[in-house]
C-alpha cells in the first residue's frame, strides 16, 4: 500500500463485511482514505455460513500494518451487512452471512486487542454521507443499499435513527409476496430483498436464459451462471427479457422506497451497492419512477434520489 506519511494523524482500520465481499482500508478522521481499499471474497464454509475465523485471518495483516504506521492507530470500525448490537458488537441477525447471535465484535476485539466499534453497514454508510458526502446539511435522509442484500438506515431531524433496538431501516425485509416469494435469509418469505437484490436479478436472468426467453443472456454467460452484470449488459443491448427484469426491479424498489418517503417525509435517499454500479442509469431511473408512488406534491417536487458519494 502507498500510505501517506503524516506522523500526527489519527487513523483507523475500516472493515466492511458484505454478503459477498469484504473491504479493508485505513482512513483518517477527516474521512480520507490512506490507500485504495482492498477487497476479498467473504469465506464461507460447506454449509454456506461465513467463517468468522477465516475473516479474522483476513483482518490480521491490516492490523499489523496499522501498528507499524506513523500516527495514532485508534482501532477498528467494523461494519456488517445485518443487525448489530451497538453496545456489544453482537451480530444479532446477518442474513446473507447466515449469522445469528454471533459475538463477532468481541471476537475481533479479543483477537487484536484494539478498540472496536461495530455497527450495521448501512448505518456506517449513511454516517459517512452526512459527515463527508452528498447528504451534508440534509436533515431528513435515508441510505439504501442494493447489492447482495437490500436495506438501509435513517437520518431524521439531523440525527441517526436506529429505533428501539438499533435496527430501523430494514425496509428490504418488508414483505411483498409471502405466498409466491422466495425464502429470505432473514427467515421470512417474500421480502422485497428476494425480488430486487443482486442474487434475485441473476436468478431471473438465469431462468430467462434457460427457458430460451433470452438467447443473449445465454451467450453472455457462456456456460457459467448468469450474473447481475450480465442482466444489465443484456438490458443495455436491448434484450427484451433483461429489460423486463430491470424495469421490474426499478418498479419494486420505487414502491418500497416510496412507502418509506410517504411515512417519513424524507428529502433525500442515497443509494449505493454493487447493483447500482452495474448501470449508470439505475439510480436516475428510480429517481424518476418513485414519483409514481409518492403521496404529496411536495415530495414529488423536492425528493432527491442520488448515487452514493463513496463507491470504491
Amino acid at each position: 500500500m502507498d500510505i501517506r506519511n503524516e506522523s500526527t494523524q489519527d487513523f483507523a482500520l475500516a472493515v466492511d463485511i458484505g454478503g459477498t465481499k469484504a473491504a479493508f482500508v485505513l482512513i483518517d478522521n477527516c474521512g480520507r482514505l490512506l490507500a485504495p481499499p482492498e477487497k476479498h471474497y467473504v469465506p464461507f464454509d460447506a454449509e454456506g455460513t461465513a467463517d468468522p475465523h477465516r475473516l479474522l485471518a483476513l483482518i490480521e495483516p491490516y492490523v499489523l500494518q496499522a501498528r507499524h504506521m506513523p500516527g495514532r492507530f485508534r482501532g477498528i470500525g467494523l461494519s456488517l451487512c445485518g443487525n448489530v448490537d451497538l453496545e456489544t458488537g453482537l451480530a444479532v441477525l446477518v442474513p446473507n452471512l447466515h449469522w445469528r447471535y454471533l459475538p463477532f465484535g468481541a471476537m475481533v476485539q479479543k483477537a487484536f486487542d484494539v478498540p472496536i466499534f461495530a455497527a450495521t453497514d448501512v448505518r456506517m454508510a449513511l454516517l459517512a454521507e452526512v459527515l463527508w458526502g452528498v447528504a451534508r446539511a440534509v436533515k431528513h435522509t435515508a441510505w439504501a443499499t442494493v447489492g447482495t442484500g437490500y436495506g438501509g438506515y435513517l437520518y431524521l431531524d439531523g440525527k441517526l435513527y436506529g429505533g428501539s433496538h438499533g435496527y430501523a431501516g430494514n425496509f428490504g425485509h418488508t414483505t411483498w409476496d409471502e405466498i409466491n416469494g422466495e425464502l429470505c435469509g432473514c427467515g421470512k418469505r417474500g421480502c422485497f430483498e428476494t425480488f430486487v437484490a443482486g442474487p434475485a436479478i441473476a436468478a431471473r436472468g438465469q431462468r430467462a436464459a434457460d427457458s430460451g426467453a433470452s438467447p443473449l443472456l445465454r451467450t453472455l454467460a457462456d456456460g457459467r451462471r448468469v450474473t447481475t452484470a450480465d442482466v444489465f449488459s443484456a438490458e443495455a443491448q436491448g434484450d427484451p427479457a433483461a429489460q423486463t427484469i430491470v424495469e421490474d426491479v426499478v418498479r419494486l424498489i420505487s414502491i418500497n422506497l416510496g412507502g418509506v418517503v410517504n411515512t417519513l417525509d424524507l428529502s433525500m435517499i442515497v443509494i449505493g451497492g454493487g447493483v447500482v454500479h452495474a448501470s449508470p442509469s439505475f439510480v436516475p431511473r428510480i429517481n424518476h419512477r418513485i414519483r409514481d408512488f409518492l403521496m404529496t406534491e411536495e415530495a414529488k417536487r423536492d425528493l432527491q434520489v442520488v448515487n452514493e458519494s463513496f463507491d470504491n
